[in-house]
């Protein structure tokens, strides 16, 4: 892994560290930050990376998520106190039920379904945002439908990322039970990272957000990265700043959270809201030298820890976080080591078999510029492909198949 701070890979905690349950589709980068947090990861998700094991307890879940609850016990069956906090990650806002079953087993810090049920109703964030005069791209249910044109996306009820997100044009499909229409905005796509108390909220960055790169192998919608942070324009950061303190009092959101937006000159168009850490928020953590997840347990009651790393210089003006998806069937080899400017993370383990259009890892990197910081993305993605070889190849060489 490449030696600037934040891209070495913290070391494994201590088995005296307090524990911390992290639950999601990738826990990896909130391991690590609850390691810098002075916390031992105990994680479920759906890969158990390679990096993830290095510092943490952590099972892949097949059936996800629905096996999360399993896993948490059985994680937790050699623990002295098994009703330790739990944390969870993307996109698990989207499954009430089992965001409801972690809560029964021991403290949830993060927000509860209650709140989660309002600020995953686009009509309703769009009403708030309407009764606090800020801005809101259109939103028309599922059964009203608009002309098919490219003035409109389909939103399903579970989308998350990018995922459930299609055009509305003459090829469309009707709308799925539940779906909804939301006006397309053109301009910057970005995301805030912000820290709710439940009546108010700071912003603690805002990114770039990568959608869609070809580069990466992303489909049309995809989240696929994040550069950070951005200086925004006096007019844009007052709104973001109030659209976080709206949210969060509206919903009572305590902890991180994101705000998936888009840009234009004038405005900041709130897309999604996602209350739980995010995919950009190792970006911000790199940027700041600040353990996320630690200011996420703090916000939601819990103290420091006394092993807890202190605020670190990053050394880098911007930071950066890629997600590559395989082109075609691969089975993973041996990744590229990086250099100073970019390292790998995520990392899967020899012989994992990918699928198409599945995740293999994850770049990270710094540099000087949001422009610098994408084009060393760019040729560290194109390094990384070049050792991800094909399973046909890697079958022809080995004689199997």
């Amino acid at each position: 892994m490449a030696s600037t701070p934040f891209l070495v890979p913290p070391l494994a905690p201590p088995p005296s560290a307090p524990p911390l349950v992290i639950v999601g589709a990738s826990t990896r980068a909130a391991a690590w930050s609850a390691v810098r947090a002075g916390r031992r990861p105990l994680c479920a998700d759906l890969f158990a990376d390679r990096d993830l094991l290095a510092v943490a307890a952590a099972v892949a879940v097949e059936d996800y998520p629905h096996g999360l609850v399993d896993a948490v016990e059985a994680l937790l069956s050699s623990e002295p106190a098994p009703a330790c906090p739990r944390v969870y990650t993307g996109a698990l806002e989207n499954h009430l039920e089992i965001v409801g079953a972690l809560a029964d087993g021991g403290p949830l810090f993060g927000n509860p379904p209650e709140a989660l049920r309002l600020i995953r109703d686009p009509e309703w964030v769009a009403q708030l945002c309407r009764d606090h005069n800020l801005c809101c791209p259109g939103i028309r249910p599922g059964d009203d439908p608009p002309p098919r044109d490219d003035r409109w996306l389909v939103r399903q009820p579970d989308s998350a990322g990018g995922s459930g997100v299609s055009e509305w044009n003459d090829t469309a499909p009707p709308p799925g039970s539940g779906s909804v229409f939301q006006e397309r905005i053109r301009g910057r796509s970005a995301a805030a990272l912000c820290l709710g108390t439940g009546s108010s909220a700071r912003v603690l960055g805002v990114t770039e957000q990568l959608v869609g790169r070809e580069w990466l192998s992303a489909s049309r919608w995809a989240w696929c990265g994040s550069i950070g942070p951005l200086e925004l324009p006096s007019v844009l950061d007052d709104q973001v700043v109030r659209l976080a303190d709206v949210v969060a009092a509206g919903a009572g959101l305590v902890g991180l959270f994101g705000i998936d937006l888009v840009l234009d000159d004038h405005r900041a168009w709130p897309i999604e809201i996602n209350p739980r850490y995010t995919g950009s928020a190792e970006v911000i953590e790199m940027a700041t030298g600040r353990s996320m997840i630690g200011l996420h347990l703090e916000a939601c009651g819990d103290a420091p820890s006394a092993s807890a790393t202190g605020e670190t210089d990053t050394g880098s003006a911007v930071h950066a976080k890629a997600v590559l998806f395989a082109r075609e069937e691969i089975e993973v080899a041996n990744l590229p080591p990086g250099d100073s400017t970019w390292g790998v993370a995520d990392i899967p383990h020899p012989e994992t078999v990918i699928a198409e259009g599945r995740p293999i890892c994850s770049i990270l990197a710094s540099g000087e510029t949001v422009d610098g910081c994408r084009e060393i993305l760019k040729r560290a993605s194109a390094e990384v492909y070049r050792a991800a070889k094909p399973r046909r190849d890697v079958e022809r060489s080995t004689g199997r198949g």
